[in-house]
């Protein structure tokens, strides 16, 4: 059952921001005793045994000093209930809210009925919880409001239960954001991307700085594609640069990202890099289902993170989406951000500017409140903090926390002033002290992970360069509700010169997995106590090539972990078991490797069971054929599907269904999911009998917005055919990335049904659409009468389904006239031979008679 809480703190505060209490009073004395009226109602009404029911209760005037989260409050309110079988139980006391009321909740395990009164004990006024920096000059404060009780409120319980609102299933059809706000199931395949972490030397891109894990949305099950879009001049320069791999237009530039996404209600929005990073043209913003253009915007500042604050008080209710830019200098890897300006997300429209800023691993409450991790120095020492954005607005905006006039918070209001320049300090949470020095020795602690309640913090020692350690590593575990420390700090002996490899993202379930490149090894430590708990293992059947390149992700208790030598692993975050390992084939005669290599510099993307991580390499060259987009199922290693692309500068992102990522072959958005059809089906209208057979024929097309692109609608002027997931990777390379067209490519099947002149719904047959997406199927019909055929294609992985009907009358075939029975002539011969014998007859006769007369 949802819970109505907000639902009835506004209702209340609706009713009794009016009450007649709100009167005007001057200072009195003595004291005055006010009478007070008590209510209750419990819903709904009646109720099945077992369900649970709303039980409301208020008194008729709030408290006169409460306003906001300030003020006094009612106390001493108590719930009597009565049972059918006459024994009583005693609910509270309770404090009201600032309405002067509250609720509770009440399961009933008996049937029949059960009555509920309200009692208030009585209170005094005090004048109590002021807002900062004000006094209470409330003339009603020590005023005794009396006690009161409310009528005896009735429950009818019954045996059967009270239906729930009906919910909407999730979609088996093609859907499109916004998602209509009852269907309250549908946030399991709604997840959004909000690009709080930085892809590689982007500012954004990344989901959290937990990786690239979307457990809400489902993904692509096959290599359709639904739609492409120019991000940059891409593929073959042509001409005089020459056929060789190095005549491409820049694409593989891990240092100067094109795409970094940022994904929210359906738009994807990403900072244009058509060129240089030094250069950059604005931001877009298109449909994530279609790739249609919604807006774009002319601005030096780069795309940070989106944000979705979903604000509930009892003056507002309800989510709030919006965009957070840094100033043109501030996005690169190791950039300082020093102003973070907010945007609204459906229009692009600037709103306000956090200026005096710091750069910080950002992550988002579940309210969405953007809550940032930092560490600050000054001459006392070393600082852990914690920055909140709508703290940082609400109190930077004025109001009487810092002595100023009402500001919107103080009224339970979010209202971003237009054009407001706010300071950042104003959203620190919280500051701890950290740990400066281990043994007797300066150390300068950095956050390495934080995960579920927890904090990592190292020092690293450099033997050579940024990528390799002297042999030890100084770590402290600390709390992410308040800073304190929980452990440590300790040295750790590490491998000498090897890269060792931890961070966010591979930290879960309360362990963080460290990762020796050199000695390709794993070892699992606990964020609570620092202790190791398991390894190190050795990955088993690993490339050399491992030790150039590594990452990994972790996700529903386990972290996933893909080389540069092309070997993924699946790791058992509690015990570090291999659970499944997969390596990618021979890559035949171009590559040096001897397996395709998985590019390690970008942190891969996990939705829907399944891992996506690239092919390809940046060097030696740029560009060699055949790199894939790998999706790999994440239950038994098993490859899911594949198709020519890669990306050397950003993991795929995955929301509402939709996968997409800038391939390096053509520098091209690819946009992958499930897209529509549309089924056409025709019958002959003329000349159908019950004794002939007819022809049922018709067609099924993608009509995805890929199909109405340019250069698709012009090879497939009749429509862009939809063919079978077997066929789909080599049918959209050759669609959409000018490969060979297949020779075997499958269609769907499409089920034949009909209504015949008796009403029965009959199935004729299924028939399997050709290469085209044309179809034909031969039936007699079998009685008299008319027809409507019904043509149904039921969806794959790669399409949702379709259907169409036609009609025809059949009639029974024309009967054949009657005709007259007819004696046959006899043949002419028969006449001659009749004719020769009746004349030697007659002379035999003649001569007879001569005789007889001699």
């Amino acid at each position: 059952m949802q819970k109505l809480k907000p639902l009835v703190v506004a209702v209340l505060a609706v009713f009794l921001i009016a009450s007649p209490m709100m009167m005007i009073a001057t200072a009195h004395d003595p004291p005055w005793k006010i009478p007070t009226y008590a209510y209750i109602v419990v819903s709904p009404n009646p109720i099945g045994v077992g369900q649970t029911v709303n039980v409301n209760f208020w008194i008729n005037a709030p408290p006169p000093t409460a306003a906001a989260q300030y003020g006094d409050r009612w106390s001493n309110l108590t719930v009597l209930i009565t049972k059918p079988d006459g024994t009583t139980e005693r609910l509270g006391p309770y404090q009201s809210d600032t309405t002067g009321g509250t609720f509770t909740t009440y399961t009933p395990t008996q049937t029949g009925n059960y009555t509920f009164q309200c009692f208030f004990g009585g209170d005094v006024l005090k004048g109590l919880n002021p807002a900062p920096g004000t006094t209470v000059t409330n003339a009603f404060v020590n005023d005794t409001f009396l006690p009161s009780e409310s009528k005896k409120y009735v429950l009818t319980v019954q045996e059967d239960p009270i239906p729930y609102a009906p919910q909407a299933a999730l979609p088996t059809e093609y859907w499109t954001r916004p998602i209509y706000a009852e269907n309250n199931a549908w946030y399991i395949i709604a997840g959004n991307w909000l690009g709080l972490a930085p892809s590689t030397f982007a500012a954004t891109g990344m989901r959290s700085i937990n990786g690239n894990y979307n457990p809400y949305t489902t993904a692509p099950n096959t290599a359709h594609i639904l739609w492409t879009k120019v991000a940059a001049f891409g593929g073959t320069i042509g001409g005089e640069y020459g056929g060789e791999l190095t005549g491409n237009y820049y694409s593989t530039s891990q240092y100067e990202p094109k795409f970094a996404p940022i994904i929210m209600n359906g738009i994807l929005y990403y900072t244009e890099f058509p060129g240089s990073s030094t250069h950059y043209t604005g931001w877009k913003a298109i449909n994530l289902k279609t790739g249609e253009t919604i807006w774009t915007k002319n601005t030096t500042d780069i795309l940070r993170c989106g944000q979705i604050l979903n604000m509930i008080t009892p003056n507002q209710y309800g989510g709030l989406a919006y965009l957070w830019s840094v100033p043109m200098g501030q996005g690169g890897l190791g950039a300082t951000q020093t102003q973070y300006n907010m945007w609204d997300a459906l229009t692009g429209t600037y709103i306000l500017s956090i200026v005096n800023a710091t750069s910080m691993q950002l992550t988002s409450d579940e309210g969405g409140n953007l809550v940032g991790y930092y560490v600050s120095s000054n001459s006392t020492g070393r600082y852990l903090n914690v920055w909140n954005s709508t703290r940082c607005i609400n109190i930077g905006q004025g109001g009487t926390y810092y002595g100023g006039g009402t500001s919107p918070a103080d009224n339970w209001m979010w209202r971003p002033a237009q054009g407001r320049t706010i300071d950042f300090k104003y959203g620190i949470q919280w500051t701890a002290p950290i740990n400066t020095t281990f043994q007797g020795n300066p150390i300068t602690l950095g956050i390495s992970a934080i995960s579920d309640d927890y904090i990592l913090m190292t020092q690293s020692s450099v033997a050579g360069s940024s990528y390799f350690q002297a042999g030890w590593i100084i770590q402290a575990g600390y709390s992410r509700t308040d800073g304190r420390l929980l452990w440590g700090p300790l040295n750790r002996t590490e491998v000498m010169n090897s890269r060792v490899l931890f961070s966010s993202t591979g930290a879960g379930d309360g362990i963080w997995i460290e990762f020796d490149q050199a000695a390709l090894i794993a070892t699992g430590y606990s964020l609570k106590t620092g202790n190791k708990v398991w390894g190190p293992i050795d990955l088993p059947n690993v490339s050399p090539y491992a030790s150039l390149g590594m990452n990994y992700i972790f996700a529903d208790g386990a972290t996933y972990l893909w080389t540069y030598g092309g070997d993924v692993y699946a790791i058992r975050q509690s015990d570090g078991k291999i659970l499944w390992e997969y390596h990618t084939p021979p890559a035949g005669y171009e590559s040096p490797y001897g397996a395709n290599s998985l590019w390690t510099f970008t942190v891969g993307t996990i939705a829907d069971g399944k891992l996506f991580v690239p092919e390809g390499h940046m060097y030696s060259p740029p560009l060699f054929h055949q790199a894939h987009q790998l999706a790999i199922n994440i239950t038994d290693g098993s490859l899911v599907w594949q198709i020519e692309a890669f990306d050397v500068t950003s993991a795929p992102a995955i929301a509402d269904g939709v996968m997409v990522t800038l391939n390096a072959y053509d520098n091209q958005l690819y946009a992958w999911g499930k897209g529509p059809t549309k089924l056409n089906v025709d019958a002959p209208s003329v000349g159908v009998t019950t004794a002939t057979p007819i022809t049922i024929s018709g067609s099924i097309y993608d009509i995805s917005s890929g199909s109405k692109q340019e250069a698709t609608a012009a090879r497939f002027p009749n429509g862009l055919p939809a063919v079978a997931d077997e066929s789909m990777t080599p049918y959209m390379e050759y669609v959409y990335m000018q490969q060979e067209k297949p020779t075997d490519t499958k269609g769907v099947p499409i089920s034949l049904d009909v209504i015949d002149a008796n009403g029965n719904y009959r199935h004729i047959g299924t028939v399997t659409s050709d290469a085209n997406g044309k179809f034909g199927f031969t039936w007699t019909p079998d009685i008299p009468g008319d027809f409507k055929v019904i043509a149904t294609f039921a969806g794959s992985e790669s399409y949702y389904g379709s259907s169409d009907e036609a009609f025809f009358t059949a009639t029974e075939p024309p009967t054949p006239a009657p005709t007259q029975t007819q004696v046959a002539a006899p043949p002419t011969e028969m006449y001659l031979v009749a004719s020769t014998i009746a004349i030697i007859i007659a002379i035999a006769v003649v001569g007879l008679l001569i005789l007889r007369k001699k």
